[in-house]
């Protein structure tokens, strides 16, 4: 039997684009059905980045279609098994139907391979010594971008969906439009201080930070965080070197070790 006349084939073909197994073996109107379905799919979770939603409605929303798309590979299978005798699929047909289905995840804004894509980690070479020491110099990390934000393809800039929590790693981008990286001690309506390594938040000592693993020492004036900005230190070797308030449309993502 030839990997193109396979059960494989079609499943492979539906996980590319979801429906299009079903087109491939003669059954276009559920092939559009289950393709509509996974589109109103796809719309909820970009408007997920917009609306606020509970962990139970989002069970809901996408449990659902999720159910639905296992379930059509399972009537795939029958399909294929029905018709493999009667439906015959050429070379040429095969290559066309894979060509679309590579081309719809490469290269359509709303499919989950382009979206991936967009939001890729970028993997860099630490520099400096702004991390330790959690992270040392000449350390291979990653920057997740989707952390805290996304690109979405209708929206002029990416979507902040989630702020970052005390003390996370980040990279970040400069007042001069340099990358660099440090340590969130600052959440957006704060007050922060830092005396002799603690971190006080609007008048309170935070020890959460020495679960990190570091002696954080140094000192940070008072600081009064403004809304849609966070306060990043960056550390040598635990002692604080730099201090920077930044507009949260600067941080590029949460850092962690690549390997």
């Amino acid at each position: 039997m030839s990997f193109r006349n396979s059960r494989l084939s079609a499943s492979l073909l539906n996980l590319l684009l979801p429906g299009l197994g079903h087109v491939y073996w003669k059954e276009p109107v559920f092939g559009l059905f289950v393709f509509l379905v996974t589109l109103i799919a796809i719309v909820l979770f970009f408007l997920t980045f917009f609306v606020h939603l509970s962990t139970l409605v989002k069970v809901v929303l996408f449990g659902l279609p999720a159910v639905f798309y296992l379930f059509t590979f399972f009537d795939l299978n029958r399909t294929v098994k029905h018709r493999r005798g009667k439906t015959i699929r050429s070379v040429k047909t095969a290559t066309i139907y894979f060509v679309i289905a590579v081309s719809y995840q490469l290269i359509v804004p709303i499919a989950p391979g382009n979206f991936l894509l967009r939001n890729m980690p970028e993997a860099f070479v630490l520099e400096n010594n702004s991390l330790a020491p959690l992270y040392s110099r000449g350390d291979l990390l990653r920057t997740n971008r989707l952390a805290y934000t996304a690109d979405i393809f209708f929206a002029d800039r990416p979507v902040l969906h989630a702020l970052p929590e005390r003390y996370d790693a980040v990279r970040f981008v400069d007042d001069d439009g340099r990358q660099r990286c440090g340590f969130v001690v600052g959440l957006p309506n704060e007050e922060i201080e830092i005396l002799e390594g603690i971190v006080i938040v609007n008048s309170l000592p935070d020890y959460e930070g020495s679960s990190l693993g570091w002696n954080l020492s140094g000192d940070c004036p008072l600081t009064w965080v403004q809304g849609y900005s966070i306060l990043i230190v960056t550390l040598n070797f635990g002692s604080i070197d730099r201090v920077y308030e930044l507009p949260l449309e600067r941080l590029e993502g949460k850092v962690n070790k690549l390997l």
